[in-house]
């Protein structure tokens, strides 16, 4: 027979079976009368495990007599039964038009529940299903219970449904599909173990591609005044407490919050470590750097060092990793092939909704507990780098964050003023010399004049381009204003002969060729003095000196350049000499230090001063700042353009 019932002695209770309907294998029904409508129905699909039909059909001799009766039944409640579900490890998720959704841990399984059901609806709106399968549209099976559905039904079927004991099945007898998901597939050799989808390795390169991924964006999580502010009380380690972050001075507190968010963004080349993969560190260091103008502080005078940047990086990373609010979020951009299924192309996204979801709860679980060990990204021992640096040779050590700042300083000591021009130009008192700073996003060009009155046209011209280190730029005006206040007269009158000394002294070499006279340094020919007879920016093809340090090819061009005409006076000639023979190392924020010239640096963390001598420069500094205001203010200089900040933009 196709279908079969059986019923309870008062004919209210029915168990049917009906092999013709798949979608309702088994349906059981409670009704008034033999005949009456049903009060409320359960029904299970074809695939339905007997052991939950069974369990479920077991409740029936057990119900009151009030649940077969119109109006007396117990009321239906459908949340107690989503209730039990989530107690047992399902995952309750959103409710879109008032349908509460449970899935299970596998996310082979969920449940709906329809509050708003119509009571006889056994289908598609039913009160409360149940699927089973990868695709809710084709489940495996399902189970569908209508309003009104004692709980004493479907609470049998709830504890049935999460039951951990395993059944007993006859694998050439299952569904492939299931047993596919299971693991699992028939061969002539009979049951076979599938390849697994991924490998708990995967899960943890999974990991922390998300941890890179987070750590890569630092300044997009964080801006620097957000990081400023999470910062403000957290003590500085190199202070023992005594000092928090947050009573620093402003620009202490900006530079630092910068530097912090540039060492996350750095340790992301490197965070997989952290997972215990142990791949070479990847990327170059400071490839990713945080955005904004770098506030021009001597390095000298800082109250913080390298370790109270480390610890404060470990908190920022720690910060991000706990604060992520939907952890799952981070893993949307993983689209990389699994590493060990990489040969076959399989990427996360291509595994079944199942087995993604399962992996990404997993992967987020070891993301999530990254954030107790985010301090061991800076730890000794680890490839943290240093953001606070000694380079040598200077030559090579980058323009540096003051090459826009440091420079001018020499001038309005000696009581150079500030020009009303469009552009930041510097004067001499007597009018004749201007010095003008020309800013670009990547640096600034320092260009200085000097006019004959009587011609109106420039006697000698220095011009220092963007990637001239800040050093080899002061030190020529340096000397500009000693000898404007010494020797005045020889600024005026000079030959292109002598005060190149310093250079051969240092064990430079010199060579002439086809117009040319050139001076090499020792270590390899990183610079070179050039006297040429033909230098390139000049009118006429007028002869002047060329100077250049480090890689200047057009290609590359980390490099930086100075040109001179003839007549640059002797003492500015032997002042750049000596800047250029200087070995001893200068301080630097390594995230400028040219990488192309790394192989010719020696850099090693810059060591801090003691406390008190650092106090007593910033003291002094600050008085020497008012004093110099004070000078430019009174020959009619606005006190806005004093040493002016700028920095690096991107």
């Amino acid at each position: 027979m196709e279908q079969t019932s059986v019923t309870s002695p008062d004919q209210r209770l029915r168990l049917t079976s009906n092999r013709l309907d798949p979608d309702t294998r088994w349906r059981i029904s409670a009704a008034p009368e033999a005949t009456a409508p049903p009060l409320w129905t359960a029904a299970f699909s074809a695939q339905t495990p007997e052991e939950l039909v069974t369990a479920t059909a077991h409740t029936l001799p057990l119900l009151p007599e009030h649940n077969r009766r119109p109006g007396g039944q117990d009321a239906f409640d459908g949340d107690a039964f989503l209730d039990s579900l989530i107690a047992t490890g399902w995952r309750g998720l959103s409710e879109p038009h008032g349908v509460r959704h449970a899935v299970s841990p596998d996310y082979l399984a969920h449940a709906f529940l329809r509050r708003a059901a119509d009571p006889l609806d056994l289908g598609a709106g039913c009160a409360l299903t149940v699927t089973v399968g990868p695709d809710q549209h084709d489940p495996y099976w399902q189970a569908r219970f209508t309003t009104n559905t004692p709980d004493q039904v479907t609470s049998a079927f709830a504890r049935a449904l999460t039951d951990p004991a395993p059944l007993r099945r006859d694998p050439e007898r299952m569904d492939e599909r299931l047993l596919a998901h299971a693991g699992y597939t028939i061969t002539e050799t009979g049951l076979t173990p599938l390849p697994p989808a991924h490998t708990d390795e995967d899960l943890t390169r999974a990991a922390a591609q998300a941890l890179t991924s987070l750590l890569t964006s630092a300044d997009g999580y964080l801006t620097v005044e957000e990081a400023v502010e999470c910062l403000a009380d957290f003590p500085l380690a190199s202070r023992q407490g005594r000092t928090t972050w947050g009573e620093l001075p402003g620009e202490q507190q900006h530079l630092a919050a910068m530097l912090t968010l540039d060492l996350v963004m750095d340790s992301a080349r490197y965070s997989h470590q952290l997972l215990g993969l142990t791949d070479r560190p990847h990327q170059q260091v400071w490839k990713e750097q945080t955005r904004g103008a770098v506030p021009a502080l001597p390095l000298g005078e800082l109250r913080f060092g390298n370790e109270d940047l480390w610890s404060a990086a470990s908190l920022i990373a720690a910060e991000m990793i706990a604060t992520v609010d939907d952890p799952s979020g981070i893993l949307e951009g993983i689209g990389d092939h699994i590493a060990s299924r990489a040969v076959e192309g399989t990427r996360w996204h291509d595994l079944p909704d199942h087995l993604w979801q399962s992996a990404s709860d997993e992967i987020c679980r070891r993301f999530t507990a990254l954030g107790d060990k985010a301090g061991e990204l800076f730890a000794p021992g680890s490839p943290r780098s240093a953001p606070l640096v000694e380079a040598a040779p200077p030559h090579l050590a980058g323009r540096g964050h003051l090459a826009a700042t440091a420079p001018a300083a020499p001038l309005l000591a000696a009581g150079w003023t500030l020009a009303d021009t469009r552009s930041t130009t510097y004067v001499s008192p007597c009018g004749r010399i201007s010095t003008t700073e020309t800013t670009y996003a990547n640096g600034s060009v320092w260009r200085t004049a000097y006019t004959d009155p009587s011609t109106r046209q420039p006697l000698w011209e220095f011009c220092a381009d963007r990637q001239t280190p800040a050093e080899m730029t002061t030190a020529v005006h340096q000397a500009l204003a000693t000898t404007y206040a010494t020797a005045p007269a020889d600024l005026h009158h000079s030959t292109p002969s002598g005060g190149l000394e310093p250079l051969a002294e240092a064990g430079w070499g010199q060579d002439s060729v086809d117009g040319h006279t050139m001076w090499t340094s020792p270590d390899g020919g990183t610079a070179m003095v050039d006297h040429t007879s033909n230098l390139p920016r000049a009118q006429s093809g007028a002869p002047g000196w060329l100077i250049t340090g480090g890689d200047v090819s057009p290609d590359v061009r980390t490099g930086w350049t100075i040109e001179m005409t003839d007549l640059v006076p002797r003492p500015l000639r032997t002042a750049l000499a000596t800047a250029l023979t200087r070995t001893e190392p200068v301080a630097r924020l390594a995230r400028q230090v040219p990488a192309a010239h790394m192989v010719d640096l020696t850099i090693t963390p810059l060591k801090p001063r003691p406390t008190a001598s650092v106090d007593r420069a910033t003291a002094a500094r600050h008085r020497s700042v008012d004093a110099d205001t004070v000078r430019a203010d009174a020959a009619g200089a606005p006190e806005q353009h004093h040493l002016p900040h700028r920095g690096r933009q991107r």
